[in-house]
């Protein structure tokens, strides 16, 4: 019989959820009820709050306050940002795998399960990730992300080449997370890139579950809404790692830079601001394959790409009578 809220966790946890929160008060109750359906996979919470100024740590207590003690621990992340709370989360957990989930996000059935039975039934593995849904505020469902379908992969060189990861949907075996150094807490933005860059550096497998195991919240507080720091960040921790390359792999070191800084581009566009696209723009013909007529028709396939891929309308006629394009144009077809 499968164990239920109240009853006792006699053994090691199979799983241990490790989730920082910052200002999350209104949307534990919906997290946690979900993850209250996956009892019976005997999971610990381990909850760090990261200088809450909302009361979530008291919410927290109040809607656990009928789970047994050793089914949740609240910590407190002093502040330190969300890789330095999840690290202490990790240090602090009791099971060999370990579920990243955010606490604004929701998982979906099967988010401890399905992870859980991957990673038992293949022990080459050191960590999974699945697909996710981006939601709106309210987490109603807006469009699935399944980067399995774009070829992304966890090989090292998959992964710069398309760098897929959310770490509410991500599950990693303890030993692998540690033996590697965990979350870099001197970086506050793609964290998730780069340990999961440092993770296949050594060797690491990971593989796809072919499924949406969270619903992705976008509002205006979390860390997406800070788009600049998040691009530059992302940008950085880029090339932070191709340095790791020898001159014998240039060509294909530039087609990363630029193929990723094209694609901040779209970000910058679509989050309206224009003049960091436009800055984005000049970085990244810095390492243009293309020849000057083809430049203007390869952005714009990205920009349609791009806006694909997340759910979002692309209107050709709109980009090109924009102010962005007036200025992107004569960047793009200067020698």
């Amino acid at each position: 019989m499968a164990a239920q809220p109240g009853q006792q966790l006699s053994l090691r946890p199979a799983i241990s959820v490790v989730m920082p929160m910052r200002n999350a008060a209104r949307w534990l109750p919906v997290l946690l009820a979900a993850l209250v359906r996956e009892w019976s996979t005997g999971f610990e919470l381990i909850a760090i709050d990261d200088g809450s100024t909302d009361a979530s740590a008291a919410v927290l207590k109040r809607l656990c306050a009928q789970w047994p003690s050793e089914r949740w621990t609240l910590l407190n992340g002093g502040g330190e940002g969300v890789s330095a709370a999840r690290n202490r989360g990790v240090r602090q957990s009791r099971a060999k795998v370990i579920a990243f989930i955010d606490a604004d996000d929701r998982p979906m059935p099967g988010r401890l399960a399905g992870p859980l039975q991957m990673l038992q039934n293949n022990q080459q593995l050191s960590h999974v990730h699945g697909g996710w849904w981006r939601c709106d505020a309210n987490g109603c469902l807006q469009h699935p992300v399944r980067p399995w379908q774009e070829g992304a992969g966890f090989t090292w060189s998959r992964f710069m080449e398309h760098k897929a990861v959310l770490p509410s949907a991500w599950t990693v075996r303890r030993d692998a997370f540690l033996a590697v150094g965990g979350f870099d807490a001197s970086i506050r933005h793609s964290e998730d890139v780069d340990l999961l860059l440092r993770l296949a550096a050594a060797k690491h497998r990971g593989a796809w579950i072919e499924q949406e195991l969270v619903r992705y919240r976008i509002h205006s507080s979390n860390a997406s809404a800070r788009l600049q720091p998040q691009l530059n960040g992302l940008l950085a921790v880029m090339e932070k790692h191709l340095k790791t390359l020898g001159t014998r792999h240039e060509a294909w070191v530039r087609e990363q830079r630029y193929s990723t800084t094209t694609w901040a581009v779209w970000q910058a566009w679509q989050a309206g601001d224009v003049d960091f696209a436009l800055k984005l723009l000049s970085q990244a013909l810095q390492d243009c394959p293309y020849p000057l007529v083809r430049r203007p028709v390869h952005l714009i396939e990205v920009m349609a790409r791009s806006s694909a891929r997340i759910g979002e309308l692309f209107d050709r006629s709109e980009l090109l009578s924009s102010r962005f394009w007036q200025q992107a144009e004569p960047i793009l077809l200067a020698r």
